[in-house]
């Protein structure tokens, strides 16, 4: 008896097995996702911050750290070389004018003084003999004018007796003669001796200018080195507060070399710190607010730095008003500035990660608050922590601006 032969299968029993498996998984995976996208997490809402969408103006603000520092700084410098002898400050100690900082050395200094003393009166001792001794020639010219003033007098008297008795034969013609040159010469002699008294106190007066100008030099170079050696003890120029002192006990220095520097604390400014990418719309004259520790003042931009360092720009910030309530140099600040004011915007409390002209979803509440759903939303200019909206919200719609991103995959979500 013959048995026909069975058929065989034409697909094996694993491939079965193995496509079946394959189905099962492929099921299970769109079920999965179309049950995240379908199903809803319920979320206690209190974990959110939400911001109602409000009409109405936008000002538009940067904020930027900073520090107050002195509008103009007093360095005292070094007038000479030396070493330091003693410092009675440090850093951060008041100071008045006057107030004596440290106490510097320097011996060549203290001897060339007493020598610049020395000289001083030296010359003005050659002063004085000076003077005296053309007060004595004037006085010894005076009385040889008034000797030869005596004798042509007398020569004079002879000459006219001895014209008289020529007439009578009583005096030779050669007597006469004599008498009248000797007259002639006590004349002309007596004229230049007159010229010579006239001309003394020229004379004096050129010498002792000269011995004068010496003397007054060698007084300014004395008044020099003890102002030098004055300096020596380094004094404060004004009030305010002492911010560095560069050297310490036993260091040299050099002339011109810093030595202190004091800041007025009255006289202050702020410097802000603005990022490279927000500068673009600081401007000179823009409102600014300063604030620390609680403490607010006002203030305008006066100056922006054209240079940028470590991604940020220095502002010059001046009070307008009253400086801030504790101010003092380094203090550190916020600053906000006033770049415009927009008028009559839908306008919401900055979300996070929200940017300037870029567009964002958002959760935005229905009225009952029992679930939040996902829209895409145009951002128009923003501010610190507000920003414009352009589109797909509208005024009183409740938004959660705090983070979600552990939501990204979520449209909706419920809320409690």
């Amino acid at each position: 008896m013959n048995i026909p032969p069975k058929k065989t299968s034409r697909f094996p029993v694993a491939f079965k097995v193995v496509v079946l498996a394959f189905i099962v998984s492929l099921l299970i995976f769109i079920w999965g996702r179309l049950n995240e996208f379908s199903s809803e997490v319920e979320v206690d809402l209190g974990e959110f911050i939400v911001a109602e969408v409000k009409k109405g103006d936008l000002i538009r603000e940067v904020r930027a750290p900073g520090t107050l520092v002195p509008i103009d700084l007093n360095f005292v410098s070094a007038t000479s070389n030396g070493r330091v002898k003693e410092i009675l400050l440090e850093a951060s100690d008041p100071v008045k004018v006057g107030t004596v900082i440290m106490v510097l050395d320097n011996p060549e200094l203290t001897q060339a003084v007493e020598e610049a003393k020395l000289e001083v009166e030296v010359l003005q001792s050659s002063y004085n003999s000076l003077k005296q001794r053309w007060q004595q020639t004037i006085l010894k010219q005076r009385i040889v004018v008034a000797d030869y003033n005596t004798r042509y007098q007398a020569t004079k008297l002879r000459r006219e007796a001895n014209q008289k008795l020529l007439d009578t034969g009583a005096v030779s013609k050669i007597a006469y003669n004599e008498s009248l040159l000797l007259e002639n010469q006590l004349k002309f002699q007596h004229k230049l001796e007159v010229e010579l008294l006239e001309s003394m106190p020229m004379l004096s007066q050129a010498e002792l200018t000269a011995a004068q100008a010496k003397t007054n030099k060698a007084n300014r170079q004395l008044m020099l080195r003890q102002k030098l050696a004055d300096d020596l003890y380094v004094k404060s120029s004004r009030t305010g507060i002492l911010q560095e002192v560069s050297l310490r006990e036993g260091e040299p220095f050099q002339v011109g070399t810093v030595l202190a520097r004091i800041a007025e604390q009255d006289n202050l400014k702020a410097q802000l710190r603005v990022q490279e990418s927000q500068v673009k719309e600081v401007l000179k004259g823009q409102n600014v607010v300063l604030s620390a520790g609680g403490k607010k003042a006002t203030g305008v931009v006066k100056r922006i730095n054209p240079t940028v360092k470590q991604g940020a720009v220095i502002v010059d910030v001046y009070f307008t008003g009253d400086t801030l309530v504790g101010a003092r140099p380094d203090l550190r600040i916020d600053g906000v500035i006033e770049l415009e004011q927009i008028k009559n915007v839908l306008k919401v409390k900055r979300p996070v990660f929200s940017q300037e002209f870029s567009s964002g979803s958002l959760f935005v509440l229905n009225k009952a608050k029992t679930y939040a759903e996902r829209k895409q939303v145009s951002f128009g200019k923003s501010s610190v922590d507000v920003i414009e909206i352009q589109s797909n919200l509208n005024i009183g719609d409740q938004v959660i601006v705090s983070s979600t991103n552990k939501y990204n995959k979520l449209n909706r979500i419920a809320l409690r």
